[in-house]
C-alpha cells in the first residue's frame, strides 16, 4: 500500500484497523493511518533483522489478478515456453500487504523459486523500522501508477512498473527473474541486464540476461 495522488476505491479484501488480525505478530506491526488501512498505512518490524536474513516466507497467498494490491510472480503476458494458464498475480493475504514502496528499499520480495517465496532483508533493520520494497522488482506494468513520496535521494518520481525503467537503473536493485526476463524481451537483442540481487556483504552474485 503506497501513497498515491490518485483516488482508488477500497476493495473488500483490504482490512481495517477494527477487524484486522495480525498474521506475524512476533515479526511485524501494522501501523494503520486511516479508517480503511489505506495507502499511508505501513508495516514495521517488531525485532531487528540482519542484512541477508530471510525475514519470513511468503505463504497463504490467494489467487489474484492485476491490481494495485496484488504482486506479480510470473511474466505477463507469458513469454515463450511458459504455461498460459499459470497464476501470474497473487494477493498476499497477510501483514505483508502493508509493505510500502521505496526507491531505496530495505527488503525484497524474492519470488525466484516456486514454493520458496520469501522476504529478504537488503539492509540491517532495527526494531520498529518501517519496511519497504521496490514495487518494480515484482511489477512490470502497474495497475495504479503513482507519484512516489519515499524521499530517497535517487527517487524515481512516477512509479509505473519496470516496463518504463531503463536497464541501467534496474541494475541497482534486487529485481526478480520474471521482470528481468520481460526486460530482456523488451530490449533484445541489444541489451544485457544485471540486477543487484545480493543481500550479503561478502559476495555480490548477479542475475544476468544475455542478449
Amino acid at each position: 500500500m503506497t501513497l498515491t495522488s490518485k483516488p482508488v476505491s477500497i476493495p473488500p479484501y483490504l482490512p481495517t484497523q477494527h477487524d484486522y488480525k495480525p498474521t506475524h505478530p512476533s515479526l511485524f506491526k501494522v501501523n494503520f493511518a486511516g479508517e480503511h488501512g489505506d495507502f499511508s498505512s505501513s508495516l514495521s518490524t517488531v525485532r531487528a533483522f540482519t542484512k541477508g536474513e530471510t525475514i519470513c516466507a511468503i505463504e497463504n497467498t490467494l489467487p489474484g489478478t492485476k491490481a494495485y494490491s496484488s504482486v506479480q510472480v510470473l511474466p505477463d503476458p507469458p513469454i515463450p515456453g511458459q504455461d498460459l494458464d499459470a497464476l501470474r498475480h497473487i494477493e498476499l493475504n497477510s501483514d505483508l500487504l502493508f509493505v510500502n514502496h521505496s526507491c531505496d528499499p530495505n527488503v525484497a520480495f524474492d519470488l525466484n523459486k516456486s514454493g520458496d517465496w520469501k522476504v529478504l532483508a537488503l539492509k540491517d533493520l532495527t526494531q520498529g523500522e518501517i519496511m519497504n520494497f521496490a514495487y518494480f522488482s515484482t511489477e512490470w506494468d502497474m495497475d495504479q501508477p503513482f507519484h512516489c513520496l519515499c524521499g530517497a535521494s535517487q527517487c524515481l518520481g512516477i512509479i509505473t512498473g519496470a516496463k518504463e525503467i531503463a536497464p541501467e537503473i534496474l541494475s541497482r536493485f534486487f529485481i526478480n527473474d520474471h521482470i528481468l526476463a520481460m526486460k530482456k524481451q523488451q530490449t533484445s537483442p541489444t541489451s544485457s541486464l544485471k540486477a543487484s540481487n545480493s543481500t550479503t556483504a561478502e559476495s555480490v552474485p548477479t542475475y544476468e540476461v544475455e542478449a
